[in-house]
């Protein structure tokens, strides 16, 4: 519609004040050159001018990535306020967090942030990992994004356009070389191909070696840490049979292999006790009959500690990921009188096989492989009024079905069972005084016998229940006694005698209680099952309808008002099963009071059986907002919307019993903005305020091999997003983005333990939880600044221009743990990347010859921070922070590469 009214001279003045000094009005100078130019975006499912979405949304186009040598999604998080992606151990679970919140890691459950790529959603971020290919927009829309797209979107989402077939013939082709050898050649050939026919064909290739080096190289331990191979290919047709039909069909196949990421010990977080524990644990000696004396000394091998950032590792490593994915879409629009009815259908199949050591110890002792696998089928129907109305509006229903599923299998190293035996019958015993409660056991067994008249032995099974759970305090009245089936009048006796018996053992019984306990240990783990030590399986499948809808009102030339529905029912179904194949893994057995079980076992899994998971939900959510032309170039907009996430299944499994099932969480989104166009085009600013309020949080714990999803409580996330272009001159156009966060829990009375904690809790018992009320949550840095300048100029009496553009990003402190404890030891101080990029281009576009550098400065820099696995269990723990020996995985170092590209 159009738009003709008085100019806000005044509202100008006081905007051109709040800018940063670099772009004073009076930089800019008045010529009818180097206008900013205009950005169509498709965001509410039409082409709009980015100025007159009434949206908080960042975009890039293809030209922008390609100059700045951006050609994965964590590449352009650096540019994006309020955006991070953050990679793990995994890269099938990377995590997209828009605004402090995102995934929780679990590959079986929905993302808080949507990934649209040619209006087919991309369910797990694991599987968009890979290289960005023959882009044509990337747009960053922040809040529910519900009432227009097919699948829900409860914090945003990312629309990704790729170019469309052209009739004219054109392509291009762009090679580059850099350091660790990565080489990387992409390009595209488009035209038309029958009559009404156009195709379009396009493709990436890279390779590169790992940035980390690996000192420990014993057995099938690499040297080479973090290499990375990519392959992208899409071929698309697009059909016009009529005027008022066309048809997109779109094929596309990539794969990543990965060799894991350089993971290293974060050297702020050792105690002096630390690497020596671990030397001791990784050396003991392991007896074959009994003897009076048990001795450890240090003298095995130790991960390398002495700087978190020199991307050098001595610890088995062994990771390998192999990530194929596939799909066929088909979008068909049909012109309908004015209306447009349109259709997308979609089948995708995604496959990961994850390997990867599970412990990161420099010895061949856990190790763990994954295999994902999904398929998925969506379609989705949308009508589309006319433009230019009064009224306009978007409808449309979707469907999703997908099928699920995860095989998990931990395997013993050849060097698991004497660390894993010997730790736990030694000094500084994983069950203290796992010894005693054996010695004193055998001695009551044949009273228990004479008590009960169990076998004996049944009878020493629930012997070491009663001693374990005394001498710890989990059994202090003889009615506990009388419940596990000892006689009444005999309780009191039993109660009072235990305590004084294991005070009266000499260090000679203990030892020999300890040898014997490791006797029986070499047997069951050494002839127990290697491979496949722990076997897991989860399955799930899921049917999603939805039904929403938007429409604006344009009450007059300046003032629009829209609202919109969306009705959306989830029905789940899976089952988990877990099989402990090796005796020496068995967690503590018996009753509640049970603190050991068998006296060796090593509690990392226990046996699990959910054959039959079901989870049911429906929700109703909506928006409305109201936008005003206060000029012809600047647009006032407010905005309350709410988001959904679906509920779901936890996939992996657990040491102790945990809830299968957790509950959807619901969002709460306030904005109000404003869009300006000033200086004549030469300047594009644009502001969002935002509170966003989430109730039942899905939360994640680490368990010390992996993660358990809970409900948290309510959080809230609010701040603001700034978004500025501006070409000030013709030869000069620069990008700024800022985002300020303020983070507060209000309500999460349960959150996961410090590992000082939960390692000082008795075996057996659940850790005590902490209360994070008030407290900020974790990737929810408060400042996010992004710059890039860029000077092209052409070269005097010479058919080329020349170019350099610098880039600058600072993140500030943010808590970057992989779990949600608040641990003082997980915050990344604030840090800055520079990069630079200076080439030439001919005038005609043709060819283009650049150089890149990317982190300048080798700014050190962690992306995730981790508890050392099995952490609390060896030991390694603080009692003055409650912390313990932690991993960093470390952030891309120093690169450089030269790239050449031709066009025609």
């Amino acid at each position: 519609m159009s738009k003709s009214y008085h100019s806000g001279s005044c509202l100008k003045i006081l905007i051109a004040m709040s800018l940063p000094a670099w772009l004073a009005p009076p930089l800019f100078a008045q010529t009818d050159e180097g206008k900013i130019e205009e950005i169509l975006v498709t965001a509410q499912k039409r082409p709009e001018d980015i100025q007159d979405v009434p949206i908080s949304i960042t975009t890039f186009n293809g030209e922008f990535m390609e100059d700045s040598n951006l050609h994965t999604l964590q590449d352009l998080s650096l540019f994006t306020p309020n955006l991070t992606l953050s990679h793990s151990s995994q890269v099938a679970n990377n995590r997209i967090i828009m605004r402090g919140v995102g995934s929780v890691g679990d590959a079986a459950i929905e993302p808080s942030v949507a990934v649209f790529i040619d209006g087919v959603y991309y369910p797990r971020a694991g599987s968009v990992v890979g290289s960005l290919t023959d882009l044509e927009m990337v747009e960053v829309l922040r809040g529910p994004q519900g009432t227009l797209f097919g699948r829900n979107a409860s914090m945003g989402m990312l629309n990704i356009r790729t170019a469309m077939p052209t009739e004219e013939m054109e392509g291009n082709l762009r090679v580059s070389y850099g350091d660790f050898d990565q080489m990387r050649v992409s390009g595209a050939i488009s035209g038309g191909l029958l009559e009404n026919t156009s195709g379009r064909l396009s493709f990436s290739y890279s390779d590169r070696d790992g940035y980390g080096e690996n000192t420990f190289t014993t057995g099938q331990s690499a040297d080479d840490v973090g290499e990375w191979r990519d392959l992208s290919l899409r071929g698309k047709l697009f059909i016009t049979p009529t005027e008022n039909l066309d048809i997109t069909l779109t094929a596309d196949y990539s794969s990543v292999d990965n060799g894991g990421g350089t993971i290293e010990v974060k050297t702020d977080s050792l105690l002096p006790t630390y690497l020596p524990t671990l030397s001791t644990i990784l050396n003991p000696p392991l007896p074959t009959t009994p003897s009076p004396t048990y001795t450890f000394s240090p003298g095995g091998p130790t991960p390398d500690g002495a700087d978190t950032f020199d991307y050098t590792i001595n610890q088995d490593h062994r990771d390998l990921a192999d990530d194929r994915q596939m799909g066929f879409s088909a979008e068909i629009n049909l012109n309908v009188g004015e209306h447009t009815v349109r259709s997308i259908t979609s089948i995708r199949d995604w496959e990961n096989d994850t390997f990867e050591s599970a412990l990161r110890l420099p010895a061949d002792l856990l190790n763990r492989r994954t295999g994902y696998d999904t398929q998925t089928i969506s379609q989705e129907f949308q009508i589309l009024s006319p433009t230019g109305g009064r009224f306009e509006y978007v409808a449309g229903a979707y469907y999703y079905d997908e099928d699920y599923s995860i095989d998990q299998n931990f395997n013993l190293g050849a060097d698991f069972c004497s660390p894993a035996i010997g730790n736990m019958v030694g000094a500084g015993a994983i069950r203290t005084g796992s010894a005693s409660v054996v010695a004193v056991a055998a001695g009551i067994t044949p009273t228990i016998v004479s008590l009960t008249g169990m076998p004996a032995a049944s009878a020493g099974t629930l012997a070491q229940t009663i001693v374990g759970g005394i001498l710890r305090g989990l059994i202090t009245s003889p009615a506990q006694l009388v419940s596990l089936g000892i006689p009444s009048a005999a309780a009191p006796t039993l109660l009072a005698t235990i305590p004084a018996a294991a005070a009266a053992l000499t260090t000679a019984q203990k030892a020999a209680a300890a040898n014997g306990i490791a006797n029986a240990a070499v047997t069951d783990c050494k002839t127990g099952a290697q491979p496949k030590a722990i076997d897991g399986d989860f399955s799930q499948g899921m049917q999603s309808f939805a039904l929403f809808g938007q429409v604006t009102y344009h009450v007059n030339d300046r003032l629009r008002l829209t609202g919109g529905l969306r009705w959306t029912d989830d029905e789940k179904d899976g089952s988990f099963t877990q099989t402990l194949n090796n005796l020496i893994l068995d967690a503590p057995a018996g009753s509640t009071f049970s603190t050991i079980g068998k006296a060796y076992s090593v509690n990392l899994r226990i046996n699990e059986s959910f054959p039959s998971l079901l989870f049911e939900d429906n929700e109703l959510t909506w928006m409305g907002n109201i936008s005003y032309y206060l000029t012809d170039e600047i647009m006032a907009f407010g905005t309350y919307s709410t988001g959904y996430k679906s509920g779901g299944f936890n996939s992996d499994g657990a040491n102790r019993a945990i809830p299968r099932t957790f509950l959807s969480e619901t969002v709460d989104n306030y904005e109000l903005g404003v869009k300006s166009t000033l200086f004549d085009d030469r300047m594009v600013a644009n502001l969002t305020l935002f509170r966003t309020d989430i109730d039942d949080f899905q939360d994640r714990q680490f368990d010390g091999v992996s993660f358990i999803v809970q409900n948290a409580g309510e959080l809230r996330q609010q701040g603001f997003e700034l978004d500025i272009q501006a070409r000030p001159l013709p030869q000069l156009y620069s990008v700024f983005g800022l985002s300020w966060l303020d983070s507060e829990f209000l309500s999460f009375p349960n959150a996961t333990a410090l590992p000082y904690i939960i390692a000082t809790t008795a075996a057996g018992s659940i850790p005590p939880g902490q209360d994070l009320g008030g407290r900020r949550n974790h990737f929810s840095p408060e400042w996010h600044v992004s710059l890039m300048a860029e000077w092209s100029d052409a070269i005097p009496n010479f058919t080329w221009s020349w170019f350099t553009r610098g880039e600058f990003s600072h993140i500030s402190e943010q808590n970057i743990g992989a779990e949600t404890n608040q641990n003082a030891q997980s915050l990344q101080e604030g840090y800055s990347l520079l990069g630079f990029h200076a080439g030439v281009r001919s005038q005609d576009e043709k060819w283009e010859i650049a150089f890149s550098l990317k982190n300048a400065t080798d700014e050190g820099y962690c992306q995730t921070i981790f508890n050392q696995p099995i952490g609390t269990t060896l030991g390694l723990v603080d009692p003055v922070t409650l912390g313990g020996m932690q991993r960093c995985v470390l952030g891309t170092p120093r690169t450089w590469g030269v790239e050449v590209g031709y066009s025609f």
